[in-house]
C-alpha cells in the first residue's frame, strides 16, 4: 500500500524518476514494521537500544567557532545531542534515519524521518543530489471522522542550485491544496551554491551484503532464522512450566457440604471409587535455559557483537582489563556507527548552514563539527585519566578537555567558564604568604 502511494506521488505529483527500486521500498517498509513492533519480544529493538547506549554514553559533540553562525549551529546541535541515543537506536533499528532541518520563527528545528519514508532519486558519488521525503504526517480528528494529511518534500540539485518543492496529499496519495496548518510553507524554493540534499543521513554500519549500499540495513539483518528459533525455544520453555503445574486430586464428594474444598486451580475433581486410580507421572523438568544461551550467543555472532548483549557472561575470574578486551567486537561495531554519525552530522550542519544563509538567520562564519567519543568499552578509566593528566602536564591536552572528560554534559563554553571561575577564586602567592597588603 505505502509503496503504491510513494510511486504515485513520484510519478503523478512530482513527475520524476527515482533510483530507488520497488524491492528497496518493500525492504525498508519491512524493516520499519519489525523495529516498531511491540506485540512480541523485539530483538531488533533490544540490540539497537543496547548498542546506542554503548555508542553515545559519555560522548560529546560541539560546534567550534568564535562567531554568531557557530553559536547558532551549536544551539541546534546541543538540542539534538540530547536525543543522540534515540537517533542512534533508530538508525540501528530502521537501517537508517534522516535528520531534516527546517526554519521557523528565525530558529532552526529538525524532523527525524525513518529511511522507509525516503526515496533516493539521484546520487553523485557519495552525495545524494535528489531525493523525495515524506516529511510530515498529520492526523486531524473531527467530531465525526478522522483525516490524514501528508506533506511531501522533493530535493533536487540542478547546476549547483537546490530546488525544494512541497506537495500535499491525503492518506491515499491524492494531491490536495495546502492545508491551513501548512499554509506558511513556501511550495517551491531555490537556494544557490548547494551540492547535496539538505538533510543528514545516518546509516546503520551493518553490511547489507550487496555492492550497492544506497540504503542501510537494520542491526539484525539476515538473522531471521535464529530469531525464529529463539522464539520457538521460549515457547517450549513456557509450555514446560505449564505442564509442570501441580494439582491435588480429590473425590467429587469432598467439594460438597460445609467444609468443602475450594474449587480453584490447585484442586481437581476426581470421580473414582478405586484406591489405586492414581499413578504418579512426574517426568524431570526439561530446562531450556542452556539452549537459549546457546542461541543468544549464536545471534550475537551473527549480529557481530561480543557476548553479553543477550547472553550471560561468566566473568568471576576475569580481570577488568580482560572484561573490557572481551567487548572489542561490540566496540568495533559502535565505532563504525560513530563514523556514520559524524558523516550524517556533517551533512546535517551543512544543510543548517545553507538554510541560515538563505533565511539570513545570522552573519556567515566558519565552524567545525567536533566529536569527543568515549572509549570506556575498551579502556580503563583510571588509565585514561592518568594519560590525560600526563598529556596536560606536557602541554598536549587543554584544561578544558580534562574538564569535559569529567563532566561530559557541559559544552566547551560552560567548561571553560567553570575553569576561569575556579582560577579566579584560587589564592595567589601573596595571599598564601600573607603579604598581599604589605607595602
Amino acid at each position: 500500500m505505502f509503496k503504491n502511494i510513494i510511486k504515485y506521488i513520484l510519478t503523478n505529483v512530482f513527475k520524476i524518476n527515482t533510483q530507488t527500486t520497488d524491492k528497496e521500498i518493500d525492504d525498508n517498509s519491512k524493516y520499519a514494521r519489525i523495529y516498531e513492533s511491540i506485540d512480541d519480544i523485539n530483538f531488533n529493538a533490544i540490540f539497537s537500544n543496547k548498542l546506542a547506549n554503548y555508542t553515545i554514553s559519555d560522548s560529546n559533540m560541539n560546534i567550534e567557532g568564535e562567531n554568531p553562525r557557530a553559536d547558532l549551529l551549536d544551539k541546534t546541535g546541543q538540542s539534538m545531542w540530547k536525543k543522540a541515543k534515540k537517533i542512534t537506536s533508530m538508525a540501528f533499528g530502521y537501517g537508517g534515519i534522516i535528520i531534516v532541518p527546517y526554519v521557523k520563527g528565525g530558529k532552526i528545528y529538525y524532523n527525524l524521518v525513518p529511511q522507509d519514508r525516503l526515496t533516493i532519486d539521484e546520487i553523485d558519488g557519495e552525495l545524494i543530489t535528489a531525493a523525495t521525503v515524506l516529511a510530515e504526517r498529520k492526523v486531524i480528528t473531527g467530531a465525526a471522522n478522522k483525516k490524514v494529511y501528508l506533506r511531501w518534500t522533493n530535493y533536487k540539485v540542478e547546476n549547483n542550485n537546490m530546488v525544494i518543492s512541497q506537495q500535499f496529499s491525503d492518506e491515499k496519495g491524492n494531491k490536495i491544496p495546502a492545508p491551513d496548518f501548512w499554509k506558511d510553507i513556501q511550495e517551491v524554493r531555490t537556494i544557490t551554491n548547494v551540492d547535496r540534499v539538505l538533510f543528514g543521513y545516518i546509516k546503520s554500519p551493518v553490511n547489507n551484503r550487496r555492492a550497492n549500499d544506497k540504503y542501510g540495513v537494520p542491526i539484525t539483518y539476515g538473522c531471521d532464522a535464529t530469531i525464529l528459533e529463539i522464539k520457538e525455544t521460549m515457547k517450549q520453555l513456557i509450555r514446560e512450566y505449564e505442564l509442570k503445574e501441580c494439582f491435588v486430586g480429590a473425590d467429587v464428594t469432598m467439594f460438597n457440604g460445609k467444609n468443602a474444598l475450594p474449587s480453584n486451580g490447585l484442586f481437581k475433581k476426581i470421580d473414582s471409587t478405586n484406591d489405586d486410580f492414581f499413578e504418579v507421572f512426574d517426568p524431570q523438568f526439561r530446562d531450556y535455559t542452556m539452549r537459549l544461551q546457546e542461541l543468544y550467543k549464536r545471534l550475537e555472532h551473527e549480529v557481530g557483537t561480543s557476548y553479553g548483549i543477550l547472553s550471560e557472561v561468566q566473568s568471576q575470574q576475569a580481570t577488568a582489563t580482560e572484561i573490557k578486551r572481551s567487548m572489542y567486537d561490540t566496540f568495533t561495531l559502535c565505532s563504525d556507527m560513530q563514523r556514520n554519525i559524524e558523516k550524517g552530522m556533517d551533512d546535517f550542519f551543512y544543510a543548517c548552514n545553507v538554510l541560515a544563509n538563505a533565511f539570513n538567520l545570522s552573519p556567515q562564519g566558519e565552524y567545525n563539527v567536533g566529536f569527543d567519543w568515549s572509549y570506556s568499552l575498551v579502556e580503563d578509566s583510571e588509565t585514561e585519566w592518568s594519560q590525560l593528566i600526563w598529556a596536560n602536564n606536557n602541554g598536549i591536552v587543554k584544561d578544558v578537555e580534562i574538564r569535559q572528560w569529567l563532566y561530559p554534559d557541559e559544552t566547551l563554553e560552560e567548561s571553560q567558564q567553570a575553569i576561569d571561575e575556579i582560577k579566579e577564586q584560587e589564592p595567589n602567592v601573596e595571599e598564601l604568604l600573607g603579604t598581599k597588603n604589605e607595602e
